[in-house]
């Protein structure tokens, strides 16, 4: 027995799931930063494409959306 609790959770399928879902979170968080990344460089040689702030703008929502649940993932893993 180890002493400490996050070592003994490793074989809880509760712990396996929540795992599972942070990394997915994780990997969906990086593929929007790639894309922000991309529409936001665009939008600095097109400032006043109305297409292109708006791809912006959801970007940022959808981003902050994933943030919050993957911290709530990771609260729950702690």
């Amino acid at each position: 027995m180890s002493m400490y609790f996050l070592d003994d959770t490793e074989d809880w399928p509760e712990y396996k799931i929540i795992k599972n879902d942070i990394h997915r979170l994780e990997k969906e968080y990086f593929e929007f930063i790639k894309e922000l990344q991309k529409a936001e460089s665009a939008l600095k040689f097109d400032t006043m494409n109305a297409e292109l702030n708006a791809k912006v703008y959801q970007l940022r929502k959808k981003l902050k959306e994933i943030e919050k649940r993957l911290n709530e993932s990771l609260n729950m893993y702690r």
